[in-house]
């Protein structure tokens, strides 16, 4: 296993799993960005850990879902809710969404075929295709400077709920790959680039008139059998935030999963109100 940016990796897998990762791939419509930056393969890559890791990631999408509900009850109003970081919609009650609002926007990078399928017959749901770090063509030389991600949704009076879901540490990492892997560009982009890209998600959020509601994993932490730390790794590359509403623990890779002998457990936190902070 390898791993850069508070990730890891798994061994390879099996020739069968590789031919069906490279269906799904090909499947795939994709921004060519996100191919550029390993973002499709990243995401086929999880949508496969999170079948093998069901039960394992059972609570924790739970736990999201439960959140997001109760959230949308507290609401005067449910026009339109966003989704930021929509995924593989695991950790979303997206029936109760659809039934709750005229309209649920679903913005990410990367919308696989499973999920499109899923939406097929749900009238009120709109997919968003979107660069959320707004970054990517930056760092790729084809823009002098960040994009403005979320400004039409932002000016969307409609919008009475968004929720950014366990999208902001995803944010950093595929950045502090490409830098990494791309000394000749990097030297050309401000150092800290990762960090700002949580920064930017942070402000983006709090310029949305509607209710916000925060919910990212925001520490990995790698543990031995015997329940020795052999490393912590800060997801938010030291971003201050405001102290979280509730925590749990999120076992990413079990016992097995990654190496035999050392789990890799992150902090997720949640905040109701996040523009309230």
């Amino acid at each position: 296993m390898s791993r850069r940016s508070g990730r890891w990796r798994r061994a390879a897998p099996s020739p069968e799993r590789v031919l069906a990762q490279l269906a799904l791939r090909a499947l795939t419509p994709a921004l060519p960005l996100a191919r550029r930056f390993g973002l499709l393969q990243e995401s086929v890559a999880l949508w496969s850990r999170g079948l093998r890791q069901h039960k394992a990631w059972a609570e924790h999408h739970s736990r999201c879902r439960k959140l997001v509900a109760e959230v949308t009850a507290e609401l005067p109003q449910r026009r339109k809710a966003v989704i930021l970081g929509s995924g593989f919609l695991r950790d979303i009650p997206l029936n109760a969404l659809c039934r709750g609002f005229d309209e649920v926007v679903l913005v990410d990078i990367v919308h696989l075929p499973p999920v499109r399928l899923r939406l097929l017959p749900r009238r009120n749901v709109r997919l968003v295709t979107c660069d959320l770090t707004g970054a990517m063509a930056w760092l790729a030389g084809e823009a002098e400077g960040r994009a403005d991600p979320l400004a039409p949704l932002i000016a969307d009076e409609a919008v009475d709920l968004v929720v950014s879901a366990n999208l902001l540490s995803q944010l950093a990492w595929p950045v502090a790959d490409w830098l990494e892997d791309h000394p000749e560009r990097s030297s050309a982009l401000p150092t800290d680039m990762p960090a700002r890209c949580i920064a930017w998600h942070l402000d983006d959020l709090l310029r949305f008139k509607a209710r916000v509601c925060l919910i990212s994993d925001v520490e990995m932490v790698e543990r031995e059998r015997n329940g020795a730390i052999h490393d912590r790794i800060d997801l938010t590359y030291g971003v201050a935030l405001p102290p979280e509403d509730e925590s749990w623990p999120w076992p990413v890779a079990p016992f097995g999963e990654a190496e035999r002998d050392r789990e890799f457990v992150h902090r997720v936190c949640a905040w109701r109100d996040f523009r309230g902070s």
